[in-house]
């Protein structure tokens, strides 16, 4: 099958791209384009002819034979300005050896290839690579200045980092001239190319959001389900996948079903045609203004839980001096300071401020979940204020703390909640209490809350992994209810959360155990929130479902508890008495 009749049968199975990687003298003699001979490669062969006496040995370097094309020989001229010998009857290019020539070093692109993609009418992506040599890297760019037209316009780096890496004056100058020129450059989706942060920044973010996928790694199904997620969930503007490897007839059947797969299960919002950034917007000063105010009130109204008042003034001060800190120095950390504080506050906030509540009164345990429901869109509303733009949409900039926020609200209001009972204990028995008799079903207690701890945390972000089992309930889910909730809070969160303040009107301590975990529900939908690469609408989508099904589950909790407390509680008093 013909290189022709491979784009064809892709571009009817709906691809519409195709990327070109630079072309090398290597690749130019692996295509048979050219042949390139080393000085005592070439002497050898010469031997055998009535010239061999001719050549001279001693010039060391690469001889090349010239090719047909026009085009060829302006590319290698070009590039290496080479010296043309003549050798009895056949000319060569002569480029000597030095640390900048290589025959693995991008000379170009080839035209031939351009325009057999372009009349198949597909589009193409040029893509870079950052090269030792400073010479070389600039002598791309002029390659990438001269072919710029309206049919070219987006660019790819390879590897680990972007031209001219590490000489950052480099970056930016060559970068901006491609910018200038009209060209948009890729980010894909978990690389950290070093050095793409930087151009970012430079060009008011304005990039393509790119998921690579190799075909290899996974089935069929998963490859075609993980492309339509990340377009679906994370606004991710173009799937850029490696055809598997085998059997070429076996691969291309691969590939023409993974993109016809791509195409039917995509949701029918989401139109195929070439991408194009973010649009650009910027949030006005006087916004960042009242969002940092809101943000200090809430402050001083969360901090009101611990009945303080010289703390709770203390906390607001201090979040007034990071936001006059902000205005003064311009600094973005200062916002993401601010953030991550009003994300480890607000579930906290919302738990201790609902979880007073001393009846069985289902209509005002539903009423204080919906008040704690709305503290949390409070302080998710801050953070989105505060940590807005294409900055963090195109996900260079990011919210940081994440563990935190899983870790500290979850402990923070278990010692809020046990402090008085700890202190009592302290008081009343002192360093008696080191000395009180360990027993070894003590220690597993112990062992267990640790490892469930550490599972907990370790489950959190993008790094942790799943069972089959999980995976399959979360895609059924996913095609049911369009995203997914989160686990940890339909399931754990909010069910404890309600069962906690059922369980208050029986028994304070019970409840304020359950009050724990019941933490996670709401730290859970606010770092739903501080995923700004995840359109909006998703995320608020997302914590609805949590929301309804954790409370449905909540009541089922209940239900469970109302039936099997009676008999728990006769069992333990037979075994007692």
């Amino acid at each position: 099958m013909t290189l022709d009749e491979v784009i064809s049968a892709l571009k009817e199975a709906g691809l519409n791209t195709i990327s070109l990687n630079p072309t090398s003298l290597y690749d130019l003699e692996q295509k048979e384009i050219i042949t390139i001979y080393e000085e005592d490669i070439l002497y050898d062969v010469l031997q055998f002819t009535d010239i061999g006496d001719d050549f001279n040995p001693e010039n060391e370097g690469y001889y090349i034979t010239i090719p047909e094309l026009p085009y060829y020989q302006a590319l290698i001229t070009d590039f290496f300005n080479p010296d043309k010998l003549t050798i009895g009857d056949n000319s060569f290019y002569f480029i000597a050896k030095d640390k900048n020539t290589k025959l693995s070093t991008a000379i170009g692109f080839d035209e031939t290839a351009m325009k057999q993609i372009k009349s198949q009418d597909l589009d193409y992506i040029l893509r870079i690579e950052n090269d030792s040599s400073t010479i070389n890297n600039q002598n791309t760019v002029n390659t990438l200045l001269d072919l710029k037209d309206d049919n070219n316009s987006r660019l790819l780096f390879s590897g680990q980092d972007v031209i001219g890496y590490p000489n950052m004056q480099n970056v930016t100058a060559w970068t901006d001239q491609l910018h200038e020129a009209g060209y948009h450059f890729y980010t894909i989706e978990f690389a950290q190319q070093k050095g793409l942060q930087t151009i970012a920044r430079n060009t008011d973010y304005n990039t393509i959001r790119l998921h690579s996928i190799n075909l290899d790694n996974k089935t069929l199904d998963k490859n075609i389900e993980q492309a339509i997620r990340a377009v679906k969930e994370r606004n991710i503007r173009s799937i850029f996948f490696h055809i598997q490897s085998g059997d070429s007839q076996e691969s291309l059947n691969n590939a023409k079903a993974f993109v016809e797969g791509v195409h039917n299960g995509m949701p029918e919002h989401f139109n195929p045609g070439p991408p194009e950034p973010f649009n650009t917007f910027s949030i006005p000063v006087w916004m960042t203004a009242i969002v940092l105010a809101a943000g200090t009130l809430f402050t001083y109204l969360a901090a009101g839980v611990m009945r303080n008042k010289k703390l709770q003034l203390a906390a607001s001060v201090f979040m007034l001096i990071l936001t006059i800190a902000y205005f003064l120095l311009n600094k973005l950390l200062i916002l993401q300071a601010f953030a991550l504080i009003i994300a480890v506050i607000t579930p906290i906030y919302a738990v201790l401020s609902t979880a007073k509540l001393e009846t069985n009164k289902i209509s005002k345990i539903t009423f204080q979940f919906l008040k704690a429901i709305g503290i949390s869109f409070a302080g998710i509303i801050i953070v989105v204020g505060i940590l807005n733009g294409n900055a963090f949409i195109t996900g260079f900039e990011i919210f940081r703390g994440v563990k935190l926020v899983y870790a500290i609200p979850i402990l923070v209001t278990a010692v809020l909640l046990f402090w008085r009972i700890a202190f009592k204990l302290v008081r009343d028995h002192g360093f008696t209490l080191l000395k009180a008799e360990v027993k070894y079903w003590h220690l597993l207690i112990f062992l267990l809350i640790a490892a469930v701890g550490f599972y907990y945390l370790s489950r959190t972000g993008n790094a942790g992994t799943v069972s089959e089992i999980e995976l399959i309930i979360r895609s059924t889910m996913e095609e049911i209810l369009y995203v997914r909730p989160r686990t940890k809070e339909f399931l754990i969160g909010f069910p404890f959360y309600i069962l906690a303040l059922y369980v208050m009107g029986w028994n304070k301590i019970i409840g304020k155990l359950l009050l724990i975990p019941g933490v996670i529900g709401f730290l859970s939908i606010m770092n739903t929130f501080t995923h700004f690469h995840i359109p909006l609408h998703l995320s608020l989508l997302r914590t609805i479902y949590s929301i309804v099904i954790g409370y449905a589950i909540g009541m089922l909790f209940i239900y469970v508890y109302k039936i099997c407390t009676p008999y728990i509680v006769k069992i333990y008093k037979k075994r007692w008495n």
